[in-house]
């Protein structure tokens, strides 16, 4: 095989009813140069190891599997799966999305090859629901979020345009060198596991030192599982995910010397999610740290701050909640 232009990454766990779907995506890529696809498999136990080695077996010229016989974390099966990759750009897919545009990667070559001063180009992407097999095609565009040609670090991190601020892994090219780089001079902020995100910090990274494009153009399909990094069923994994997610963006806002403003923003979203996690997980000291902060409390506040220290008010809270959830809209982002 020619040394690769594109390298796929992939990382994978558990991914058994999409891994295929994920697999074939990239070999339907129509393009002028070589590309290879490294898929990171994480010690699955529900057979997308055993898939992923019949397309390796199949495509050896293409597919390359780094895997252990241990189960390393995301985090770490991503940093392994980077360091695999030997192309000019890495282009992003993990295991339960995929690419429905066999130009997708073409496209974002053609872009970067004339474009030397950008180190990141992204797309639109469909959204896919399993359990309704719902499509919502063009989800940028159907929600009608306004992405800027080019974010600065300040209005990336504070941005509300949804879910990873329009830019979804998925549809994601880099240039591998900028990659490595970033994450080899700040080990803290990308390798560090603590961060239940993986991604955010990276392309805030990637803004702040050179042009990010957006094409406004569907290339990948988002897939919408009831578990995964960022969502779930368990109130306080979701707590949890929240929390760091809150502690990630405070340490953005320190890294860059972002405004007080953004700063008040994210330190109210952690008091909040970390109320949430103190509640659902029966933390007392967490509950006081949050009030010490914050100082003052509304009544629903009150009532998480005293069901995280006792019980029987937690168990009251859940029946009040369940009772009265009925009657709310849940707020559902990917709807």
């Amino acid at each position: 095989m020619n040394a690769p232009l594109v390298s796929v990454k992939m990382i994978t766990f558990n991914h058994a009813p999409f891994i295929a779907q994920a697999i074939e995506g990239v070999l339907r890529q129509k393009t002028k140069f070589p590309f290879e696809l490294v898929i990171g498999e994480d010690c699955s136990s529900d057979g997308t190891r055993e898939i992923a080695y019949r397309y390796q077996e199949k495509y050896p010229d293409i597919i390359r599997i780094v895997t252990s016989d241990q189960n390393v974390g995301m985090k770490k099966n991503g940093y392994r799966t980077t360091k695999a990759c030997n192309g000019k750009y890495i282009a992003f897919c993990e295991g339960d999305d995929y690419w429905h545009h066999p130009g997708k990667i073409q496209k974002q070559v053609d872009y970067l090859e004339a474009n030397p001063d950008c180190g990141m180009i992204y797309s639109s992407y469909d959204v896919y629901h399993p359990e309704s097999k719902r499509t919502i095609r063009d989800f940028i565009k159907y929600r009608n979020w306004q992405i800027p040609e080019q974010w600065d670090v300040q209005g990336f991190v504070s941005s509300d345009v949804g879910s990873g601020r329009g830019i979804l892994t998925c549809t994601v090219m880099a240039r591998l060198s900028l990659v490595n780089r970033i994450i080899e001079a700040d080990p803290y902020l990308h390798q560090n596991t603590k961060w239940l995100m993986g991604d955010t910090q990276l392309w805030a990274a990637i803004i702040a030192q050179s042009r990010a494009h957006f094409m406004p153009e569907s290339l990948a399909t988002h897939i919408i599982t009831s578990e995964s990094a960022t969502r779930s069923k368990d109130v306080k994994k979701v707590a949890l995910f929240n929390v760091s997610n809150a502690e990630l963006m405070l340490t953005l806002c320190e890294k860059y010397g972002l405004s007080s403003t953004v700063r008040r923003k994210f330190l109210d979203y952690w008091c909040e999610s970390a109320l949430r996690l103190a509640l659902h997980s029966q933390d007392k000291d967490l509950a006081d740290k949050v009030h010490e902060i914050k100082k003052k409390f509304n009544f629903k506040e009150w009532c998480k701050y005293f069901g995280a220290r006792n019980e029987l008010i937690y168990r009251g809270f859940k029946l009040f909640s369940s009772a009265t959830s009925i009657f709310r809209k849940k707020h559902a982002h990917w709807l």
